[in-house]
């Protein structure tokens, strides 16, 4: 079950999108540029004070569709309109495990998504879409994919040293929200020489250093990699390397492992709002850098517990029941029923008409 900060129940769909008209018809402005004349609130070190509770959830697609492929900028009234087309999907598709979700007040409406004036997520290139993979990427990405479709049955409690054991890992950096809402919310605290993001997601945290000490060496690796911090103004510029690649990682970016560079930057914009942009860099990848923007909302904290996977139990469940299909006890998973959205996803994964199945 997701655990996030509480609003109001609203439980008819349609008087929760008539209420994001109504609200948010500032919003759509304020979040995309800089205060006029905003002083930068400072911490007692004199550093831009960027700490809080923050979201990024949102209904901007990370890609811009091809439709608009010249529009980088909705008008406010557009941006409006997309927000609230989209959040009736959300409220009414049908997902593989289903949420209450506005019975309990915890749809992304309510947990602080706002309209969008950029059409997509990715800014550069300017099309809006990531860029070309090299042929060395094309053949990364392939691998993953079979990886991912293969489903080996476990044999040790190895096989999964990811989301089933809830390990912090590449998949939740930089700041990329799940589409329903996972993982959204940060608790970010500062010091002189730390800067400490909180996750929602599993409770998770990144401890940066402003020191000015270097980068680990190459052969000192991680899932999250290494992430140092410096300012450049009242900017927060995190650079992180040193990844280490995961057989089972479902990252977003096509499967970029060791050799990527990723640039964050966090500038406070508002008292409420602070914009957060990120740059991937991986030659080996893709055949340009690109980047993209997710503003971030402050939220009323404190964070609810993360509360999934307690003592490990899909681990578990997992090599329990491929012991039970390797006796016939237990039949193998069947293929997604047609609709749900998981199997939607992987037939425009393969480039399959999801209508037609071709």
């Amino acid at each position: 079950m997701r655990m996030r900060r509480r609003s109001p129940v609203t439980t008819s769909t349609g008087v929760l999108v008539a209420a994001a008209v109504v609200a948010f018809t500032t919003a759509a402005v304020a979040q995309q540029r800089p205060a006029q004349h905003y002083s930068t609130p400072r911490t007692p070190d004199g550093q831009p004070d960027l700490q809080g509770y923050w979201t990024n959830l949102t209904y901007t697609p990370f890609e811009r569709p091809k439709e608009l492929a010249d529009k980088p900028f909705y008008t406010e009234q557009e941006a409006i309109d997309a927000f609230n087309k989209a959040a009736q999907v959300s409220l009414t598709t049908n997902q593989i495990v289903h949420y209450s979700q506005s019975d309990f007040a915890s749809t992304p409406v309510q947990g602080g998504a706002v309209p969008n004036l950029r059409t997509s997520l990715v800014t550069d290139p300017p099309d809006g879409r990531i860029p070309p993979l090299t042929p060395a990427g094309e053949k990364q990405l392939a691998a993953q994919r079979a990886s991912q479709r293969t489903n080996p049955i476990a044999q040790t409690w190895l096989d999964d040293r990811g989301a089933k054991w809830c390990i912090f890992h590449e998949g939740v950096i930089p700041f990329v929200p799940d589409p329903i809402g996972y993982g959204a919310n940060y608790h970010i605290v500062q010091s002189r020489d730390w800067v400490v993001i909180v996750y929602e997601w599993n409770q998770e945290h990144r401890t940066i250093p402003l020191d000015g000490r270097p980068h680990a060496p190459a052969a000192i690796r991680s899932y999250a990699g290494d992430s140092l911090g410096r300012w450049e103004g009242d900017t927060l510029v995190i650079e992180t390397t040193n990844w280490k690649g995961s057989p089972n990682a479902r990252r977003n970016f096509a499967g970029a492992e060791e050799g990527m560079t990723l640039i964050e930057r966090l500038t406070r914009i508002s008292e409420n709002d602070i914009e957060y942009t990120f740059m991937v860099n991986d030659p080996k990848t893709w055949t340009r850098p690109w980047t993209a923007a997710l503003p971030m909302h402050r939220i009323k904290g404190p964070m609810f517990e993360y509360a999934c996977n307690e003592n490990n139990a899909d681990v578990f469940t997992n090599l329990k029941n491929a012991r039970g299909q390797e006796a016939g006890r237990l039949a193998a998973p069947t293929p997604m029923r047609r609709g749900d959205s998981k199997a939607e996803i992987e037939k425009k994964l393969d480039g399959r008409d999801s209508a037609s199945g071709k």
